[in-house]
């Protein structure tokens, strides 16, 4: 599907469709062109008559194409990500070819948030915006990468939450969220990087598609990215000494296990010796006919116990 709006009289003409296309590139009105899951014969009608390159245009609707800039003589053409809420590793892809008298975005299914935002807003100041086809794509940009600000807010609390109930309790399952977060983070990260570097060389490029006017809106766009990087580096770091927390807590648990092990062991070593002395079946031992044997023993073997164990106090072992 096309849609073409264009700026006529102060007011928004709406075409659609080949026919459309051509009808509103004759008034010489600059125009926001919509590709919506085209078909052969939309494709066919936009390259001929805006004169697209067909490896650009077979990029722009490669589901799997990564943020990327390119320029192609009179246009520039970038494809920027916007994130999948809740789907760390998914985003949409929308490609953008900019011209000095149009701008042309395909996106390949029908529903898409961030695009009908941009045409609310294009409803509502489309005396700003149509004209300035450069200032219709940052607004493209804006609204592509606002998503990635909410996600990492949320990715954030999420990993605080996980560090308070590592070191308030570092169950097994610990570690399982921990990696799972990572992923997460990961994922996120990966997508925030190439949509960085675009918005990085759109601000460092020169182009007769690109007016001194945009250019302050696109730094400003390059500078949220940016720091959503830098707060999903930071993050991935964090995860990094969690987990190096999990480990300790668990290394500190194990260590105390296994002292109050070796306390007990170590305490029962001499009793088991007395014991086993004591029960060696010979017909002459001291306190063997003794009434009080069995007592006196047991006394031994008591105050021997808590001797050692004041002893392992004394040294702080517990």
């Amino acid at each position: 599907m096309i849609i073409v709006r264009s700026l006529v009289d102060d007011k928004i003409v709406v075409n659609e469709g080949p026919e459309g296309l051509r009808r509103a590139l004759i008034n010489e009105a600059p125009d926001w062109i919509n590709l919506i899951t085209p078909t052969e014969e939309d494709i066919d009608a936009v390259c001929s008559t805006l004169g697209l390159h067909e490896l650009a245009i077979r990029d722009s609707l490669d589901e799997d194409q990564p943020p990327k800039l390119e320029e192609y003589g009179e246009h520039i053409f970038f494809i920027v990500h916007s994130p999948v809420a809740k789907a760390w590793t998914q985003a949409r892809r929308i490609a953008v070819f900019l011209h000095p008298n149009w701008v042309l975005t395909v996106q390949r299914t029908a529903e898409s948030d961030a695009m009908d935002a941009i045409a609310a807003r294009v409803e509502q100041d489309p005396q700003h915006l149509l004209p300035s086809p450069d200032m219709l794509a940052h607004v493209v940009i804006d609204h592509m990468t606002a998503g990635f600000e909410g996600l990492t807010a949320d990715l954030l609390e999420d990993i605080t939450k996980l560090e308070d109930q590592v070191l308030a309790d570092a169950s097994p399952k610990s570690m399982e969220a921990i990696l799972h977060m990572r992923r997460r983070v990961i994922g996120l990260a990966r997508v925030t990087r190439s949509q960085r570097d675009v918005c990085g060389a759109l601000c460092r490029l020169r182009h007769p598609a690109l007016s001194d006017q945009v250019m302050p809106y696109l730094r400003n766009v390059y500078d949220h990215i940016l720091r959503v990087f830098e707060l999903l580096e930071s993050a991935r770091e964090g995860m990094s000494v969690t987990r190096d927390a999990y480990l300790a807590v668990v290394n500190n648990r194990l260590s105390e296990i296994m002292r109050t092990l070796t306390i007990i062991a170590t305490v029962m070593m001499p009793l088991s010796l007395l014991a086993g002395v004591f029960g060696m079946n010979f017909k002459s031992m001291p306190f063997l006919d003794s009434p009080a044997g069995f007592w006196i023993t047991l006394a031994v073997m008591t105050g021997l116990a808590f001797a050692m164990l004041a002893y392992f106090r004394r040294l702080k072992w517990f």
